[in-house]
């Protein structure tokens, strides 16, 4: 009969505050006690504490703030990807969060070559290029960059901090299916600023294209994502 190992006190700290976490005893955003509270309660050195505290921190189960402390970091949006058209609002809408959204920039722009092969227009055509900071209950979560053909230039007379795809679905172009690319990348100044990750930390692209139920492409893009605050499962 095998023994247990042994777990060392770090780890020991590490798992029980993951299980305090993901039963909901300790809750989103709840600041952890402090550091001689945390020491005292489970009797280890801080040396010890600050090991478990970057370790949970790696994961991404805490977040720590310079000068306010450490919480419980929100839980991940998860996304169940099975191919359908579904926009970022609804999304967090089914995992009852609240989508925000955050204008970076609307511009005409001239397709290229590949990007009027994705649209499926001639190259040189001016096409919309919507630029977005994407949160879920207040939390920046993506960096958004949609490009649609001039058939949907109704869009610059909507609010664009708004759900793209209602806006879209009123005009009748219902977006159906979506093909998509997930790529791993990481973190410059841009992600920094507008998402909150450090230099050089690992992000998720995901892009490709949305379809109407002819099979038309409504538009193309990518999503930036930090994938501390966002899951996607994908369903096949």
């Amino acid at each position: 009969m095998k023994s247990q190992p042994i777990l060392p006190l770090y780890q020991k700290l590490v798992e029980d505050l993951k299980t305090q976490i993901k039963e909901g005893i300790l809750k989103e955003n709840e600041k952890l006690p402090s550091e001689m509270e945390l020491s005292q309660e489970y009797s280890v050195s801080r040396i010890t504490l600050r090991k478990a505290m970057e370790i949970l921190a790696e994961e991404g189960y805490v977040i720590k703030h310079q000068g306010l402390g450490t919480f419980v970091a929100p839980r991940k949006l998860n996304r169940i990807d099975d191919g359908r058209g579904m926009g970022f609002t609804e999304v967090c809408a089914n995992d009852g969060k609240v989508a925000s959204a955050e204008i970076m920039g609307v511009e005409w722009v001239t397709a290229g070559m590949e990007l009027s092969r994705h649209l499926k227009i001639q190259e040189g055509e001016r096409v919309i290029k919507l630029s977005r900071i994407r949160g879920c209950d207040g939390i920046p979560v993506m960096i958004e960059i949609l490009y649609f053909s001039s058939r949907f230039s109704y869009l610059l007379q909507e609010d664009l901090t708004k759900s793209v795809y209602a806006i879209l679905r009123s005009h009748g172009d219902i977006p159906v299916h979506a093909v998509k690319t997930v790529e791993v990348g990481y973190a410059g100044q841009k992600e920094v600023e507008c998402l909150g990750m450090k230099q050089g930390e690992v992000l998720l692209l995901l892009s490709g294209e949305a379809l109407d139920e002819a099979g038309e492409v409504i538009h193309s893009g990518t999503q930036i994502i930090n994938p501390q605050r966002y899951k996607l499962t994908i369903i096949s």
